[in-house]
């Protein structure tokens, strides 16, 4: 016995046949199509409102980056200023206890430079 040709699995469609059948058919898909365009027109519109939201939230991080920007400067400025004291103070110091031993500034120069 010869096998049967096509697959048994093939999905049955509804046959139209009449004019009925064709309206409400139709209705279906015009229905169908009406709720997905409004699907597509609500995504559209939230995905304007997130590219608005990224902008001002892309804007909002470049301003703190620049702010983060200059108080790692004014810090870094700061730090150098401290520690510029801080030796011009270890200096003063030494050169008074220096001059309390009696050593003359000549001597003491000479001692800084060399």
């Amino acid at each position: 016995m010869p096998r049967p040709k096509g697959s048994k699995n093939k999905n049955k469609k509804q046959k139209l046949d009449s004019a009925a059948n064709y309206r409400s058919a139709l209705a279906e898909k015009t229905a169908l199509k009406e709720e997905l365009e409004q699907k597509v027109s609500a995504s559209l519109a939230q995905i304007s409102e997130l590219k608005a939201q990224l902008k001002k939230d892309r804007l909002a991080l470049k301003s703190a980056e620049k702010a983060i920007g200059k108080l790692e400067g004014k810090l870094a400025e700061a730090e150098a200023r401290a520690s510029l004291e801080a030796q011009r103070a270890d200096l003063d110091s030494a050169v008074q206890g220096l001059l309390s031993q009696g050593v003359s500034m000549d001597e003491i120069l000479h001692k800084l430079n060399g």
